[in-house]
């Protein structure tokens, strides 16, 4: 993953707790006792300490705001077509080209340029979702999207901040790559099952809107309910 020398979590009680599981979880001394479920709760529950932020909603605040506008952007195009909303971004040229520059050209216009981990987390995972959704024959619903994305948003952060113990007890690249892959599967299986008592955005405007905003934000506190400590 080549995530070590990018990135260190902080050095709190919690973070040591997240990545001492985390090297557990690979190390082959370890003999399994620990699995993903474990590495992802004490993970989630680390972020409660990140400095600078209050919580874990706000440590992923941004995430929020673009799963939020990536419903809606999805929504207008499943209504009015690519060809109605990709010229309003300026990005009616990216439409005939491949999908890895339409997909790099969507990150950068719903993400913007910003510079924080955060930023480049989200511009890394909006890329890899749409290269692959710009592709689908059928498209999919707005809400399953930004379901994926929040999902994707939330592993490679992990895999940022935790990335060394990670590296360092896989010794190798498969058994690394086969961990984060249950890693990731968890996140994906319980947001997918995360839901608040709020339903879908119903319409475009209920995505541009405070629906949208609601939704999301209950989407990843049911998450961190199922899987923090």
């Amino acid at each position: 993953m080549g995530t070590s020398s990018a990135r260190r979590g902080p050095t709190t009680a919690s973070w040591r707790a997240a990545k001492a599981a985390a090297t557990r979880y690979l190390s082959p001394e370890g003999g399994g006792e620990l699995n993903a479920r474990e590495v992802v709760s004490r993970y989630l529950a680390a972020m409660e300490e990140t400095p600078g932020q209050e919580d874990f909603l706000a440590v992923f605040r941004f995430t929020r705001k673009i799963a939020k506008d990536l419903g809606a952007f999805w929504e207008e195009v499943n209504l009015r077509g690519w060809e109605k909303s990709l010229p309003e971004r300026g990005l009616a040229p990216l439409a005939q080209g491949p999908p890895e520059v339409l997909a790099q050209g969507l990150s950068a216009a719903l993400a913007g340029s910003g510079g924080g981990l955060e930023e480049a987390v989200v511009r890394s995972a909006l890329a890899s979702l749409l290269r692959t959704a710009v592709q689908l024959k059928k498209s999919p619903a707005a809400a399953h999207l930004v379901r994926q994305f929040l999902t994707t948003a939330v592993a490679l952060r992990l895999a940022l901040d935790l990335g060394e113990p990670l590296e360092a007890a896989a010794g190798g690249y498969s058994r690394l790559q086969d961990g984060f892959s249950h890693i990731k599967k968890l996140i994906e299986v319980n947001l997918s099952e995360a839901e608040g008592q709020t339903e879908p955005p119903a319409t475009l405007e209920h995505w541009q809107g405070l629906t949208g905003w609601l939704w999301v934000t209950e989407i990843m506190a049911a998450l961190k309910a199922k899987l923090g400590q």
